[in-house]
């Protein structure tokens, strides 16, 4: 595995993330509220968080926890707003609300529609043992090496 630079997210626990694989949670009525004309999910959702200047959807599915760039890459849909589905053969996928292509939530790949090229930027997880949740990087953001010249 290659080495990844851990940062802690604030502000969410594990507890906090809606669990996809309990079926209790799962089966319960979706709430929409209008908001200026516009529906928004409240409940079966993900989370969005802001981690070296990315904006990050997180699920939970039992403790795992998944990390995925919050904009779809096919059209910009909020991806936190999209189910979770089994794959076929194993794992898990996100659905984008706007269009329903799916993205495997451990490659990123998309799995819907077929014989596209697209990907989404999946980030690995760490969960510690008191439900602190860790994002795993390849770098630091451009923005905190940058210098600043206006004084």
């Amino acid at each position: 595995m290659e080495d990844k630079i851990y940062i802690p997210v604030t502000g969410v626990q594990v507890s906090d993330l809606f669990d996809w694989s309990d079926p209790v949670q799962k089966c319960k009525q979706k709430t929409v509220v209008m908001q200026r004309g516009l529906a928004r999910q409240t409940s079966q959702t993900g989370s969005v968080v802001e981690c070296n200047e990315e904006k990050i959807a997180l699920f939970r599915y039992h403790r795992q926890v998944y990390a995925i760039r919050e904009r779809c890459p096919h059209a910009g849909g909020p991806l936190h707003l999209g189910d979770i589905e089994d794959l076929p053969g194993g794992g898990l996928c996100v659905r984008c609300p706007w269009h329903s292509w799916r993205f495997d939530l451990d490659t990123g790949q998309v799995k819907m529609p077929k014989g596209r090229k697209v990907t989404a930027k999946v980030f690995p997880v760490k969960v510690k043992p008191d439900g602190s949740l860790l994002i795993g990087f390849d770098k630091f953001a451009d923005v905190y090496f940058s210098i600043e010249t206006d004084f």
